[in-house]
């Protein structure tokens, strides 16, 4: 019994990586679209606080190679490490409010679950009544599903 509830939580945990790394593929999709609709050199602002959420790169192939998001991360994370080295650290985290999430220390879980909250000040909700139920769910992933559901309205909206 305890190596079936084992294997289960395993296939959870795979099931909500995979789910989170579709949010920033779509995220990121979406924020390439907006940007190009804007014109020449436009960027989308994205909040650092979210930046420091991102997962490693996926195993299989890692990120794209067109993957805008990625590469925002890691300029953020060279300045921070940068800072942290010239001992401006927590200054550097004040003014720019960029920390990255310490893989090693930090549960996928919970990476996962502030992902499924802070991605909707990127996306928006369609009402505003809408944001009391989405805090009210109960799962992460279910929150995530939701998220990238939003994202493929907005997608077809600006198509």
């Amino acid at each position: 019994a305890a190596t079936v509830a084992a294997e289960a939580a395993a296939e959870a945990a795979r099931a909500l990586a995979a789910l989170e790394i579709q949010v920033w593929l779509e995220l990121d999709r979406l924020l390439a679209t907006i940007a190009r609709l804007r014109g020449k050199g436009q960027q989308v602002p994205v909040p650092s606080q979210l930046i420091g959420l991102m997962p490693p790169a996926p195993e299989a192939g890692g990120w794209p190679v067109d993957f805008e998001l990625a590469k925002m991360g890691a300029q953020l994370r060279e300045r921070y490490e940068a800072a942290q080295a010239d001992g401006e650290g927590d200054s550097f985290s004040s003014w720019v409010h960029f920390v990255p999430v310490d893989h090693a220390h930090y549960s996928a879980r919970r990476r996962a679950q502030r992902l499924s909250y802070a991605v909707w000040g990127v996306i928006g909700v369609a009402t505003d009544d809408a944001v009391q139920p989405l805090l009210e769910v109960g799962s992460t992933s279910d929150r995530l599903r939701r998220a990238l559901v939003r994202m493929r309205e907005i997608m077809q909206q600006i198509g």
